[in-house]
């Protein structure tokens, strides 16, 4: 299959290194050149523009940071939609605005280009291996058609139903995750200015009721002072932002997120936006005067040492 591939970032670049060593005829394009390296050689092509990617492309896929990127992507000039021949398939992976996905699939559709909404969930390291979990949102018949597209790039895929089910869920998931992350530091820490062994604290939390799988992958990169899992303060925010904006419209108030919303915002103001969110754990350490580091854990997050 010809495939377009617009995004190359930390998650784009292995996904779509993944469809490029099936097989598949892959056209790449990003602000920065460089991401691609890796992919062209490999073997996937490069194109200076939107309107390349699409111009001979069955499907195009979009990885980006924010819904501002996926509008300009999409609708603007020489965009997919000005591109992207009649009957060719759109797929969004980006983690955006659930209603601006609705209302983009809407105008793509009178163009005549299916569009499904494929983010994905499960941490940044499993997109290397190809077991990253994908939830699908969009008409299932649409999707039944690209699914061995998907099964080359996913591990778990998950039918959702109707464009922005499956965007509602992945930024539900992220929250979940953040909350996570903050709950874990402090835990740790409360544990650990007790005197309790770094080591002995990770594995009975992983152990116990408390667990979580946060605490299984990123708590181990908090112990190891890396804190490195490729995703920014800046994203955490972006996405924490998503999930107000739909508690705003359904009318669910959001204590936990709210809160963990407000931490990361001082984290950002602390450390800046493009510090690793695992960082936050660095606000309790530099409160309590103590790092939380154990000997003997790794430094990178991969298949290899989570769980």
């Amino acid at each position: 299959m010809k495939i377009g591939f617009v995004g190359l970032g930390s998650l784009g670049e292995p996904l779509a290194m993944n469809l490029v060593l099936a097989g598949h005829e892959v056209t790449v394009t990003d602000l920065n050149r460089k991401n691609a390296e890796r992919l062209l050689s490999a073997g996937a092509i490069w194109s200076d523009d939107i309107a390349g990617i699409c111009r001979s492309a069955e499907t195009v896929i979009t990885v980006l940071p924010s819904p501002e990127a996926s509008r300009k992507v999409a609708e603007g000039e020489g965009g997919i939609f000005d591109s992207l021949p009649a009957g060719s398939t759109w797929i969004e992976m980006s983690t955006t605005d659930f209603e601006d996905l609705k209302r983009l699939s809407e105008k793509a559709k009178t163009r005549g280009i299916d569009v499904l909404e494929c983010p994905v969930t499960g941490g940044v390291h499993r997109a290397h291996s190809g077991q990253i979990t994908i939830l699908v949102g969009g008409e299932e018949s649409v999707f039944n058609r690209v699914r061995p597209v998907l099964q080359i790039i996913g591990g778990e895929i998950i039918y959702m139903g109707p464009i922005g089910h499956a965007t509602v869920v992945k930024v539900v998931t992220n929250m979940l995750a953040f909350i996570h992350l903050v709950a874990a530091s402090e835990g740790m820490m409360l544990a650990r200015k007790f005197g309790v062994d770094m080591d002995a604290i990770w594995k009975a939390i992983r152990h116990s009721s408390g667990n979580s799988f946060v605490h299984e992958t990123e708590s181990k990169l908090i112990l190891s002072g890396s804190y490195n899992v490729n995703f920014p303060i800046d994203l955490v925010l972006k996405d924490l932002g998503l999930a107000q904006g739909i508690a705003e419209k359904t009318g669910v108030p959001l204590e936990l997120g709210s809160a963990t919303q407000q931490i990361y915002r001082r984290a950002k103001g602390l450390f800046g936006g493009q510090a690793q969110s695992p960082e936050v754990a660095r606000m309790i350490e530099q409160a309590c005067g103590i790092d939380l580091r154990a000997e003997g854990y790794p430094v990178e997050l991969t298949e290899e040492n989570v769980g």
